[in-house]
C-alpha cells in the first residue's frame, strides 16, 4: 500500500510537466520555480497518501480486527515513512520516464511488484535467498525496508534494526526527491 503511493506521485509530476497536461503548460509558463512547485506537490500528495494509509489502518484494525499488538506507533511511523518513499519513487519514475501516463503507471506497478517479490511478500524464502546471495538488492529495496522494519518490531528485542530501516527509507526518499528535482529542472520545451 505504501509503495502504491507512487501513482499519486506520478500524477503530481504529470501536472507539472508541459508535455503531459494543459495545466502543466500553464505551470511551465508561470514565474514560480519548478522546485517550489514540486516540493508543494510532494507535501500535498503526501497528505493524501497519509489519509489513505490511515483509513486502511483503521479498516484493518477496527473492521477486520487485525491485532497489531503494542507497537501501533512504530507501525504507523514506518507506514508514513514508507508512504513517503513510495510517493517519491513514483515521482522519480514519472520524471525520468518520457512516455504517456499509462506507461508510467505500468512501470510503477511493475517496479512495486518486483520490489515486493524480492522483499519476500510473495514467498518468504525469496527474501532470504536475496539476502544471502545479492544483499545489496534488499538494502536499496523500499519494500524490503518496510517489511524488514515491521519484522524487526516483532522478532528482535531492540529497536536498532527498526531505526536502521526508518533512516534507510528517509535516505531513499531524499534521493528520489533529488533525482526528480534535477530531472524536472532539466526539462525545457521549445514549443511553449
Amino acid at each position: 500500500t505504501c509503495l502504491y503511493g507512487g501513482i499519486i506521485g506520478m500524477y503530481s509530476v504529470n501536472n507539472v510537466l508541459a508535455n503531459m497536461s494543459k495545466k502543466g503548460c500553464r505551470i511551465s509558463l508561470s514565474p514560480v520555480k519548478k522546485t517550489t512547485l514540486f516540493l508543494s506537490s510532494v507535501i500535498a500528495s503526501f497528505i493524501i497518501e497519509v489519509i489513505g494509509v490511515s483509513l486502511l489502518f483503521l479498516y484493518t484494525r477496527f473492521i477486520i480486527g487485525v491485532d497489531y499488538g503494542n507497537n501501533i506507533l512504530p507501525i504507523m511511523l514506518i507506514a508514513l515513512i514508507g508512504s513517503l518513499a513510495g510517493l517519491t519513487m513514483g515521482m522519480a519514475i514519472s520524471s525520468l520516464t518520457k512516455k504517456n501516463e499509462n506507461t508510467k503507471i505500468g512501470v510503477i506497478i511493475s517496479i512495486t511488484m518486483i520490489c515486493s517479490f524480492f522483499s519476500g511478500m510473495m514467498g518468504i524464502t525469496m527474501k532470504y535467498i536475496i539476502d544471502k546471495n545479492i544483499p545489496i538488492i534488499n538494502l536499496i529495496n523500499p519494500a524490503n525496508m518496510i517489511t524488514d522494519g515491521l519484522y524487526s518490531l516483532y522478532y528482535y528485542p531492540t529497536m536498532e534494526r527498526y531505526w536502521f530501516n526508518i533512516i534507510s527509507l528517509l535516505i531513499f526518499s531524499l534521493i528520489m526527491i533529488l533525482i526528480s528535482v534535477v530531472e524536472l529542472r532539466r526539462q525545457k520545451y521549445d514549443s511553449i
